[in-house]
C-alpha cells in the first residue's frame, strides 16, 4: 500500500474508534453510509479498468499486466465493502463469526479483511509462473516496516490512546506475561508445527514435484543472500507483527476459522490452494487455539521458534 492508502486506513480506524466511543445510533448509521460512499466510486473505477483500459492507458501510465483483472478486483472488493456496510448482513454473519454487528470497528475489520484477501489473491491469479515473473527479493527493512504497520493497526484498532488505557489494550490483545510452564510447552508446539510442515512438504512433493520445485525457486528469489541475522530479524518480525494482528486483534472479532483462512491467503509465495497453504491454515488454527488457551504472547514465542527453526534448517541445507 502507498502512503495515501495507509493514511486512509489509519484515518478510518481512528474515526471508527471515535464513533464507537460516542455510543450514538446516528453516528453509527452515518459511519455505515460513509463506508458505502467510499466503495461506490471504487466500483465505478473498476468498471473503467475493465471496459475503458485502452482509453486510460492513453491518459495515464498504467503499470498493470492486466487492467481488466485489476478492475474486477476493484469491483469485487467494492461490492464486498457495500454488502458489509449493511447491518442486516452483519447480523447474518453474527451466526458464524463472533462479531458485534453494531460495532463500527468490527464492520471496518470485516471490510478491510476482504480488501486484504482480495489484493493477495489478485497477485496469484495468474498462477505461480506469473507470480515468479513479478517477484523481487525481500527487503528485510521493508518487511520489518510492514510488521510494524501490523502492530500499529492492531493497537489502534483496539482503541489504544483513544478508548482504552494501556492495561486494557494489552489485555484485549492477549499480551500477557508468559509463565515458565508456557515456555516449556512452547517447545513441544514448535516441534509439532515443524513436523506438520515437513509432512505437508513431503505430501506436496509426492503429488506435484514440479510445483514444489517452482515454489523453492520463488523462495530462493525472495530470500536470496539472507544470512542468519536476516532470518532472525524475519522470525522476530513475523512472530510479533503477524501474531499481534491476526491472533491478538482479529481473532476475537472474526473467529479462529475466518482468521486462519485470511492468514493462509496472505502467504502468496506458496500459491493458492496448495498443500502449503493448507499447512499454513492448520498452523494458524493451532496458533489460534494457543491464543485461546494461553495468550498471544505464547503464540508469538511459538511462531518465532517455528520460523527460526525452519530458517536454521534452510541455512544448514544451503551450506551442506
Amino acid at each position: 500500500m502507498g502512503i495515501f492508502e495507509i493514511s486512509l486506513v489509519i484515518g478510518l480506524i481512528v474515526l471508527a474508534n471515535w464513533v464507537k466511543a460516542q455510543e450514538a445510533e446516528t453516528f453509527h448509521k452515518l459511519f455505515d453510509l460513509l463506508l458505502i460512499g467510499l466503495n461506490v466510486p471504487l466500483f465505478f473505477m473498476g468498471v473503467l479498468f475493465v471496459f475503458q483500459a485502452n482509453e486510460l492507458r492513453a491518459m495515464v501510465d498504467l503499470n498493470l499486466d492486466s487492467p481488466a483483472a485489476f478492475g474486477i478486483f476493484l469491483q469485487a472488493t467494492a461490492v464486498w465493502g457495500v454488502i458489509i456496510s449493511f447491518r442486516s448482513t452483519r447480523h447474518s454473519l453474527e451466526r458464524f463469526l463472533p462479531i458485534d454487528p453494531h460495532s463500527p470497528l468490527h464492520t471496518l475489520a470485516l471490510m478491510l479483511s476482504g480488501y486484504f484477501a482480495g489484493s493477495v489473491i489478485l497477485q496469484v491469479a495468474g498462477g505461480l509462473d506469473t507470480l515468479a515473473e513479478n517477484l523481487t527479493q525481500v527487503s528485510i527493512w521493508l518487511f520489518l516496516a510492514q510488521q510494524l504497520g501490523f502492530v500499529l493497526i492492531a493497537f489502534l484498532g483496539v482503541g489504544a490512546m483513544m478508548r482504552r488505557d494501556w492495561t486494557a489494550v494489552f489485555q484485549r490483545l492477549g499480551l500477557e506475561a508468559i509463565t515458565s510452564r508456557q515456555i516449556v510447552e512452547s517447545f513441544g508446539w514448535i516441534l509439532l508445527l515443524v513436523l506438520l510442515q515437513a509432512a505437508g512438504g513431503a505430501i506436496w512433493d509426492a503429488i506435484d514435484p514440479e510445483q514444489v520445485t517452482l515454489v523453492e525457486e520463488l523462495s530462493n528469489l525472495l530470500y536470496q543472500d539472507f544470512g542468519f541475522w536476516h532470518w532472525l530479524a524475519l522470525a522476530i518480525g513475523a512472530g510479533i507483527g503477524e501474531e499481534i494482528l491476526f491472533r491478538g486483534a482479529l481473532q476475537p472479532v472474526l473467529g479462529i476459522w475466518f482468521t486462519s483462512i485470511l492468514f493462509a491467503i496472505v502467504h502468496v509465495q506458496y500459491g493458492f490452494l496448495t498443500p502449503a497453504t493448507i499447512v499454513l491454515f492448520l498452523l494458524s488454527l493451532i496458533l489460534g487455539f494457543i491464543r485461546q488457551r494461553h495468550n498471544t504472547t505464547t503464540a508469538i514465542l511459538i511462531h518465532f521458534g517455528y520460523d527460526l527453526t525452519l530458517a536454521i534448517v534452510t541455512l544448514l541445507v544451503a551450506t551442506a
